[in-house]
């Protein structure tokens, strides 16, 4: 048995068996584990050069690392376990992970794990057992508590079983040194995502000075700092990114967003660790028996350098009404190549933060940037100044001459510490709601409020779609226009102002009380273009489309519960297992491969199935447009409601999301054959910036054509029909 590190890799085969995921950011979390007789083997590589991840400067290059290790087998620590930091003898947090790979080849149940010292009392947060299957790598959750010790040194074991055998084996002793930190230095705290998988922020409290002019009463807002590509937030140079500013009027966090690339660049995954850490400080007060201003984690002042400034500029796009105000620094307004295809486009719309300037209005902006930066072009930064300008509204925009990307005091330079002054003031309000304002949607999923509107439901998927809203306050009323929108209801604890008393949506005037409770309440628009407001909670159902349901492929990730993978053929499972290596790679996810689909819990998370054959398990929507008929091959039923059958061919295959009982979902990998399922597999969510829509239909040729080679692509609408700008041979 060895295990093979494939540093900077895509793909690659051994002895010509294909590996597709590899490890492409050298993260080097889920190594491959293989069994290898002796003698000579081959390896072949593809190489690929990626500018973000290689760089831009100098002489293109591509440098790889292959390195294979003898395995130990049994139960390996596949890496430095996730603790929080000690201060004041207290832990920040009470729960804890360890990364673990199976190098068995029979399947692991971990039973327990205890510490070795008294001074630390250990538990499993997981339902036991626990289980790895030949050669994957999973994040052990557990719990960590310390009775009434001040030891700085943990020491713990993990004991397992094999599935042949009853016999209690344990793990080699594991041990990690805390740091010990003052409760004002920047300490890491540690919580869960909606996933599951645990997560780490690194919190910098309120100071002295700080607290000591203000009443333990009154709540403070959050300063969010995102770090750029390719950084640890527990690293020194993003602790310290702001200690000269040590005493600003705010909770000061660095989120990680799940990985060095803030997870999928501060979006779906990321930003789900971004809102799971600020709703995490609220237990962090219970645990460091906080006795200063409490936290207002509604209100966020919202920075961050290069990616983190991107991030900066999503986060301005989709929570407007939780923003005091943005600094984006050396930040690019859009990851996405125009020269795509129009449907590839459509699924990474959420990235192209220009769309969205209107939303921005009436934020307070703070830009920065290096007038010779050669990581982010300059262009960015003075583009969405131009953009914000133009949509008449402004952005204070500083241009550091003859700055590059990155210098130690890039984030705390004059005019920045003069903005978040400004903005974390006592005297400074939120920002008010403008009488006349804009709402922008890609993606309802990915968008929060905006003046306390929720968009629920678009017409179009492929469209973006728009409120323009104008307030009279004399009379309480709300003119609003809207444009590819079918469902939006009101948000009022976001709002700033009073609630109207009436509501004049594309004309058709709807009469609210005055204080109405409107949360359970929906505008909806019929077929013939009239608005009523409807109490009726009957349509968040299978049968439509809603909630984290929403968006392209990647909003399996937005699951609420762990990922669990399922080959309905057991000849499958080491696609499963190749699925579940990626995830945890790339994203950190852990992912439960399931050895039958009769083990899948319907309460569980979102759901991965993998299949291959002339046949494939229905849909539980039973209009589900997607089917595979063994007599025919597959059939899909296009907007128009006629249905186009792709005939049973070599390299067939298909990605497509399809509804599961309380807002999950599933998402199923099929193929006709070994070709067509590996083909389908690759598409899963993986690389950072790469969009994929919600179907996707390959075949042989898109191996060397790409996407100009598929049967077909596209999206589904809020009743889970094909969307109209579908694509279909």
């Amino acid at each position: 048995m060895i295990v093979m590190y494939t540093d900077n890799v895509l793909e690659f085969w051994v002895d010509d068996q294909p590996y597709f995921g590899g490890d492409f950011y050298a993260f080097r979390r889920a190594p491959l584990v293989l069994r290898l007789d002796p003698g000579p083997h081959k390896v072949d590589v593809r190489l690929i050069r990626d500018v973000r991840a290689m760089g831009g400067v100098g002489e293109p290059s591509i440098r790889i690392k292959l390195e294979v290790q003898k395995s130990e087998g049994g139960l390996a620590v596949a890496g430095e376990p996730l603790l929080p930091d000690l201060f004041a003898g207290k832990l920040a947090s009470h729960l804890a992970s360890v990364p673990i790979r199976n190098e068995e080849l029979e399947w692991i149940d971990v039973r327990d794990i205890k510490s070795v010292n008294k001074a630390f009392v250990l538990a499993m947060t997981n339902e036991t057992p626990f289980n790895l299957a030949p050669g994957q790598s999973r994040p052990l959750v557990f719990q960590i508590s310390m009775p009434s010790s001040t030891s700085l040194s943990l020491s713990f074991k993990i004991y397992y079983s094999v599935k042949s055998s009853s016999s209690l084996l344990s793990s080699p002793v594991i041990t990690h040194q805390f740091p010990h930190r003052t409760i004002e230095e920047p300490h890491k705290f540690t919580f869960l995502l909606p996933s599951g998988t645990l997560s780490y922020a690194i919190l910098r409290p309120p100071s002295q000075k700080v607290t000591g002019k203000i009443s333990s009463s009154e709540a403070l807002p959050v300063l969010l700092n995102f770090h750029g590509a390719g950084l640890d937030a527990n690293s020194h140079q993003v602790r310290h990114m702001l200690d000269s500013v040590p005493d600003l009027r705010a909770w000061v966090l660095f989120p990680t967003g799940g990985t060095t690339w803030g997870g999928d660049d501060w979006h779906t995954w990321g930003f789900n660790d971004v809102e799971a850490g600020v709703k995490a400080l609220l237990e962090w007060v219970k645990v460091a028996e906080w006795k200063g201003p409490q936290v207002d984690i509604d209100k966020w002042l919202v920075s961050g350098h290069s990616n983190g400034g991107q991030g900066t500029w999503y986060a301005l796009a989709h929570h407007p009404d939780k923003i005091l105000g943005g600094a984006p620094v050396s930040g690019f307004s859009s990851i996405q190549d125009p020269r795509v295809h129009t449907i590839l486009q459509g699924s990474l719309v959420d990235y192209r933060h220009e769309l969205f300037v209107e939303n921005f209005v009436g934020i307070p902006i703070m830009q920065q940037h290096g007038s010779v930066d050669d990581n982010v072009p300059v262009y960015h930064s003075r583009r969405m100044a131009q953009l914000i300008s133009e949509a008449k509204w402004s952005s204070d925009y500083v241009e550091l001459q003859g700055k590059g990307h990155w210098f130690d005091t890039v984030m705390t330079t004059t005019p920045l510490c003069k903005f978040y002054d400004q903005v974390l003031s006592p005297e400074n309000t939120a920002p008010s709601l403008p009488q006349v304002f804009t709402i922008l949607v890609a993606n309802p999923a990915s968008m929060t409020s905006r003046g306390g509107i929720v968009v629920d439901q678009l017409i179009t998927p492929n469209q973006l779609g728009r409120i323009q809203i104008e307030r009279d306050q004399i009379v309480s009323a709300w003119t609003l226009k809207t444009s590819n929108i079918l469902r939006f209801h009101f948000k009022p604890q976001n709002l700033n102002s009073m609630l109207p008393h009436l509501a004049v949506v594309d004309g058709y005037s709807i009469r609210l009380l005055p204080n109405p409770k409107l949360e359970d309440k929906w505008f909806v628009r019929s077929v013939d273009g009239a608005w009523q407001l409807l109490q009726d909670t009957d349509w968040q159902s299978i049968e439509q489309r809603f909630g984290r349901q929403l968006g392209s492929l990647e909003s399996i990730l937005r699951t609420r519960g762990i990922l669990s993978i399922c080959a309905v053929d057991a000849l499958n499972s080491g696609l499963c297992l190749q699925i579940a290596r990626n995830l945890f790679q790339y994203f950190g996810a852990d992912a439960e491969i399931l050895e039958s689909t009769t083990a899948y819990n319907g309460e569980a998370g979102n759901l991965i199935s993998v299949e291959k054959g002339p046949t494939a398990s229905p849909s539980l929507l039973p209009s589900y447009p997607i089917t595979v008929d063994q007599g025919k091959g597959i059939c899909i039923r296009n907007a128009q409601g006629s249905v186009r059958v792709y005939e049973f061919e070599e390299g067939l295959g298909a990605l497509y999301l399809s509804p599961l009982p309380n807002e999950r979902l599933e998402l199923k990998v099929w193929g006709f054959d070994d070709d067509g399922l590996r083909q389908a597999a690759r598409l899963l969510p993986m690389l950072t910036g790469v969009g994929q829509p919600e179907f996707i239909l390959v075949r042989k040729r898109c191996a060397w054509e790409g996407a100009a080679g598929v049967l077909g692509m596209g999206s589904f609408d809020s009743f889970w029909n094909i969307s109209e700008a579908s694509f279909l041979v």
